[in-house]
């Protein structure tokens, strides 16, 4: 069976190593790797904030929740106490969790099933999960994918013991850490209490709730008292809760966007939970409901963690992930058994099985098509990243270290520039956020003008000296006070929000200064630099 392993591996190393090393190769000569997204850099500044001034923000005052993983950020702080400064901290860390799910994979179906399972998990599993392409952005993502195939196989294991109680300890310490590697784990913890409420073992149930929730709801209160929300800013911006007060009509709105019209939702869950459900159908139409509770606890909770992912969550190629990964754990073997019986039934074609057929088809070829949608991010990410946000922090490093800059994607600018930073998008500064959620009930024109009056505002009376954003993401119009100096455009983008940032003077006095800092800077040759002409 080990060879099956190896398989695994190789694949795993080979897609991941050409990738990591082609993306690099389209950097400066001799510079290091970068990123292939901002966001691991804001864990960094964070991480390095907090080992070395005991702050949780992205500056180095304050309390300022932008981390969307308690778990990722503390490792990140460990290992800066113990070792130092280290910009490739979540990269290592990536690379050995993206081989320990490759591992856990495989002794999963190695323990509870065979080699028909694995052969399927060799084709299905990087262009399904996209495990590769979570390693190389390095964020939390591969962390929550290991640690869930770790869950599955522990769920597994103790639907076979009956729960005995050293099973269900290793369960319980599993699903504590897969609660704080980022908050959507909160859908896996209920789903797995339902799974356990309906199998009617209620202490359990109450038990996966209490380890599950207990290191958020400690964080929340932290973080509270500290002046910031209970869920981090980025949780409370982007989380897809109606804003309505009609009860009935966020239900339906919440289906309608998360399931019905999601076109994402078809792409990733659809056709496997088909699979999922004709199996199930076939297997239990003539058996008791409480013999399907007790023996499908793995996919109740693996279904009902995806259904709340889709209403609550993110389906775009990064967030889902932990889901996609869960999902083909659990569809695999009904794959595999599916084609045992299809060919002892001598390919029997009726309804069931056409359908099965179809989906499978259907999804492996959603499959080939997320790892085509990646494959040119893959390339490029990284060079986008270093001539837009890695030298938008050199550029501010050199000239404006200790001042206050606006900006609106931060993550570069807050680990490397030593700037005071305001995320105008808010997701690091809890001014914004709160802002936000204050008046997130406005109709949308008044909400803008609104937030708009509060930008200038606050940025005047701080004192902040110049701001480089995306003007498309500033609600409104620009001010007139903000006076704009000069742009830098990026080419052939995948990974930036948008190709083009924008420098201002947000006083008079700072304008020939920006402009003669820009000037003098020596800017990537592949960065086109335009200044406005000033009256």
């Amino acid at each position: 069976m080990k060879k099956y392993l190896y398989a695994l591996l190789l694949v795993f190393t080979a897609v991941t190593g050409f990738y990591f090393f082609y993306s690099w190769s389209l950097l400066p000569p001799g510079e290091r790797f970068i990123y292939q997204i901002d966001d691991p850099y804001i864990h960094m500044a964070i991480a390095k904030n907090f080992a070395l001034n005991g702050v949780w923000s992205i500056n180095s005052g304050g309390f300022d929740s932008a981390s969307s993983s308690i778990l990722y950020t503390l490792l990140l702080t460990s290992l800066i106490k113990l070792f130092g400064i280290w910009e490739f901290y979540p990269f290592v860390i990536n690379v050995i969790c993206g081989y320990l799910a490759i591992y856990t994979v495989y002794r999963y179906f190695k323990d509870f099933y065979g080699a028909a399972e694995l052969k399927w998990a060799i084709a299905l599993l990087l262009p399904f999960s996209l495990l590769y392409a979570m390693v190389l952005i390095s964020m939390e993502h591969t962390v929550h994918m290991f640690l869930m195939v770790l869950a599955i196989y522990f769920i597994h294991k103790n639907v076979e013991s009956n729960f005995q109680t050293k099973d269900f300890i290793k369960l319980l310490t599993v699903v504590f850490f897969v609660s704080i590697v980022r908050f959507e784990s909160m859908f896996f913890t209920a789903s797995l209490a339902f799974a356990m409420f309906l199998r009617k073992d209620f202490a359990k149930g109450i038990l996966v709730v209490v380890t599950g929730f207990s290191a958020i709801v400690i964080f929340g209160i932290i973080s509270e008292i500290h002046g910031g929300y209970f869920f981090p800013n980025s949780v409370m911006i982007k989380g897809s809760l109606p804003s309505g007060n009609n009860i009935v009509e966020n239900v339906v709105t919440l289906f309608k966007k998360g399931i019905f019209l999601n076109t994402s939702f078809y792409k990733c869950l659809f056709f496997p939970f088909v699979i999922l459900i004709v199996y199930l159908t076939g297997k239990y139409r003539s058996k008791k409901i409480n013999l399907f509770f007790k023996n499908e606890t793995l996919m109740i909770t693996i279904f009902s963690m995806s259904i709340i992912h889709s209403l609550f969550a993110f389906l775009k190629y990064r967030y889902e992930n932990y889901v996609m990964i869960s999902v083909l754990m659990v569809v695999i073997p009904v794959i595999s058994a599916f084609f045992k019986r299809f060919n002892e039934e001598k390919r029997k074609l009726n309804s069931a099985n056409v359908v099965m057929l179809f989906s499978l088809v259907m999804m492996t070829v959603f499959s080939l098509y997320r790892f085509q949608f990646m494959h040119k991010p893959s390339m490029v990410s990284s060079k986008n990243i270093y001539e837009q946000q890695v030298e938008m922090s050199r550029f501010l490093g050199k000239y404006y270290r200790g001042q206050k800059v606006a900006a609106n994607d931060i993550g570069a600018i807050s680990y490397y520039s030593g700037v005071q930073l305001f995320d105008i998008v808010g997701l690091g500064s809890t001014q914004v956020a709160k802002f936000k959620m204050e008046n997130k009930k406005l109709p949308r024109k008044v909400f803008d003008e609104k937030y708009r009056n509060f930008l200038i505002n606050y940025t005047a009376k701080n004192n902040f000296v110049i701001a480089v954003i995306y003007p498309e993401w500033f609600p409104g119009k620009t001010p007139a006070s903000w006076i704009p100096v000069a742009s830098w455009k990026i080419q052939d983008n995948k990974a930036a929000a948008i190709d083009r940032v924008v420098f201002y003077a947000l006083e008079p006095e700072q304008v020939k200064p920006l402009q003669q800092n820009l000037m003098k800077f020596d800017l990537n040759k592949n960065v086109e630099q335009w200044f406005y002409v000033l009256k």
